[in-house]
């Protein structure tokens, strides 16, 4: 009984060693999962700065685009009045020259209006000419 106690008491140390060593590996394995997944955190937040300074830069350009944007739908829109205006002027000179009033008194009237969007542009020289 001895020697039966003897080898089950060798064969639990063996086993406890071994399962010593195996918590050792695993501890070891452990921290490189840890030290991996520490690394795949860091390359995620530096990507996410990368991609927060890229929104902004498309921010800051969609912004600029808007304003040009604006700019030149102002811009169409002027030239749209002014060609009205001259065109207006034009046939304003040509009824008055046939001596049509009732029709030279509407075209005057539109030509006061379209006059009247140009008013703040009258610093512009070539406006203050028309």
């Amino acid at each position: 009984q001895i020697e039966l106690l003897d080898v089950q008491i060798s064969q639990a140390v063996q086993a406890q060693s071994e399962a010593g060593l195996q918590a050792v590996r695993d501890v070891i394995e452990a921290k490189q999962s840890i030290t991996e997944l520490f690394q795949k955190i860091r390359d995620i937040k530096a990507k996410a700065e990368q991609s927060e300074v890229m929104v902004q830069e498309i921010c800051c350009d969609i912004r600029q685009l808007d304003h040009a944007k604006c700019h030149l739908q102002t811009t169409i829109t002027g030239l749209k009045r002014l060609h009205m205006l001259v065109t207006a002027v034009d046939q304003l000179q040509e009824v008055t020259n046939r001596k049509q009033f009732k029709d030279a008194a509407n075209l005057l009237d539109a030509v006061h209006q379209l006059l009247s969007y140009f008013k703040p542009y009258d610093s512009v020289p070539r406006i203050r000419e028309l």
